[in-house]
């Protein structure tokens, strides 16, 4: 019986043995499993940190982008507002004028039709009181060839000339200001904008 107890505690060392090699090598590869995901799961940080890190760099460089656009049209729009408002002021100043100044520029306009047989002169209705027939027949006798029209323009400043085949020549102030505005603004624009 002895030798019994003896193979069977052999058999009981040895299959401790091995479930003790079992073990340990379980723990070894368990070990090596924990290190090779704990490598995996710090590469898989690192490359979410630089999506998140270039996720971040579009979206800041979207918001520059827009802020500079927004910042521009601001600009642009203001550019724009005070252009408006020099011809804006441009035409109200003309429509202020006094009575010498509109007929200084009236004559000078005239001066350019002295080669014609006649011209009627058309007032705007806000520049009507700066003209008076004397003044007309004043400039008829200084070789204009001009007469006054008993019509006016509604609501308007400045004049229109028509020759005696009606041909119209408009000198009314905000027209004046539109085609001025067309001419200036592209060169204006160039500079400014």
């Amino acid at each position: 019986m002895s030798d019994l107890k003896l193979i069977t505690d052999r058999m009981i060392e040895k299959k401790k043995a091995e479930i003790q090699e079992t073990i340990n090598q379980t723990r070894l590869e368990t070990k090596e499993t924990i290190a090779l995901a704990t490598v995996k799961l710090e590469e898989e940080k690192v490359k979410q940190l630089h999506l998140i890190d270039k996720r971040l760099v579009e979206d800041f460089e979207k918001n520059q982008t827009s802020l500079e656009n927004q910042k521009r049209n601001e600009i642009l729009t203001e550019k724009q507002h005070f252009l408006y408002n020099v011809f804006e002021e441009a035409q109200t100043t003309m429509e202020q004028w006094d009575e010498s100044t509109f007929q200084q520029f009236l004559l000078s306009v005239l001066e350019q039709f002295k080669t014609m047989e006649t011209i009627e002169l058309v007032l705007g209705e806000k520049s009507s009181q700066n003209v008076s027939e004397t003044w007309i027949k004043n400039a008829g006798q200084n070789g204009l060839p001009v007469s006054l029209s008993t019509e006016t323009i509604s609501r308007k400043a400045g004049f229109i000339v028509k020759d005696k085949t009606g041909i119209q020549y408009n000198f009314l102030f905000d027209s004046l200001i539109t085609e001025t505005r067309s001419q200036i603004i592209p060169s204006v624009s160039k500079k400014l904008f």
